[in-house]
């Protein structure tokens, strides 16, 4: 986690209550993120709610994403998972780790291995590609915003992102981070002042 960009593993959000704004009401807990892969957005909830059923929260109905849980505006903005036309679209947990990543060129940069989450005002999701265990130990892995997808398989096996992906991604996320949303902003120094007694 990096707190100054507020970036987090997506695993901080599975299983974090759910609240209703508008009634306090639990509704349930997230069980994965929906994943709109072609724009690298976030598109909505799964939530598995208390009586076990599967509901979609789209995005516009989520109120913010709190240290102790998620607000969405009421208890009808989680419908039937059946019913929502959020149930086409890939879950980031289970649907988007292993996928092959190949450049709109046809180079194969790997597989998602791992997808991260900003929360700010401005959502983001990240992507972490390498081929092995071994690309991370050697620093070969790949960090870039989710935005830059342009397709996905209909079974989810590849994602096609930008030609330049390689050579703008970044190998930490640290690395992205400060790229992307600058350095830790310092603490203005405190200045003491101490008058002398005369």
């Amino acid at each position: 986690m990096t707190s100054e960009s507020q970036i987090h593993s997506i695993n901080v959000l599975i299983g974090r209550p759910v609240l209703s704004r508008a009634t306090a009401n639990k509704l349930g807990e997230t069980s994965d993120l929906i994943v709109n892969p072609a724009q690298g957005e976030l598109a909505g909830l799964l939530l598995q709610m208390s009586d076990g059923s599967i509901r979609c929260v789209e995005s516009r109905q989520i109120h913010g994403f709190g240290p102790d849980a998620v607000m969405i505006s009421d208890d009808e903005s989680a419908i039937p998972a059946q019913d929502s036309p959020l149930k086409a679209l890939p879950l980031a947990k289970n649907n988007l780790i292993g996928v092959n990543v190949v450049t709109e060129g046809g180079k194969l940069l790997g597989q998602i291995a791992h997808v991260y989450i900003r929360l700010a005002e401005t959502v983001l999701l990240i992507y972490e590609v390498r081929s092995s265990l071994l690309d991370k130990l050697l620093g070969h892995t790949l960090y870039f915003p989710a935005t830059a997808g342009r397709a996905i398989s209909g079974d989810f096996s590849r994602l096609v992102v930008t030609s330049d992906i390689a050579e703008n991604a970044d190998h930490s996320l640290e690395a992205m981070a400060a790229r992307l949303f600058g350095p830790p902003k310092e603490e203005d120094p405190v200045v003491v002042v101490r008058s002398r007694g005369y």
